[in-house]
């Protein structure tokens, strides 16, 4: 994988993180309202999926394809549990953090690294 593939696939998951904190944000905020659906996020397996390498791939045709993945806010299923557990949110919002964390540090050095490329040193 080339740094701007790598890049490109960071940004798109920084993009899944937002949407998963602007969920968290309003399950947290809706928690005792009556008839409230808590919000899911689903991209990573889109990513997962994007991202995979193909027979016959460039990097122009998986970029393309992980440009195209777009993070979506969904309610689950009447049937699934309607209601909102604030320590699932805590939780999630502690992991989505780590992960943001941990995704801004992996651009810092891919930076870094083509910062060095450039310099020649």
């Amino acid at each position: 994988m080339t740094i701007n593939l790598v890049t490109a696939i960071a940004a798109k998951a920084l993009d899944g993180l937002f949407a998963q904190q602007t969920a968290t944000a309003q399950n947290v905020a809706n928690a005792s309202s009556t008839h409230f659906t808590p919000l899911r996020v689903s991209f990573e397996d889109a990513l997962r999926d994007a991202a995979a390498l193909r027979p016959g791939d460039t990097q122009a045709s998986v970029l393309s394809r992980v440009s195209g993945v777009t993070p979506r806010l969904a309610a689950p299923l009447p049937f699934e549990s309607n209601t909102v557990r604030l320590d699932d949110e805590i939780a999630s919002a502690s992991e989505t953090s780590a992960r943001y964390a941990m995704l801004i540090g992996m651009l810092d050095r891919t930076m870094q690294m083509e910062q060095l490329a450039i310099k020649g040193g």
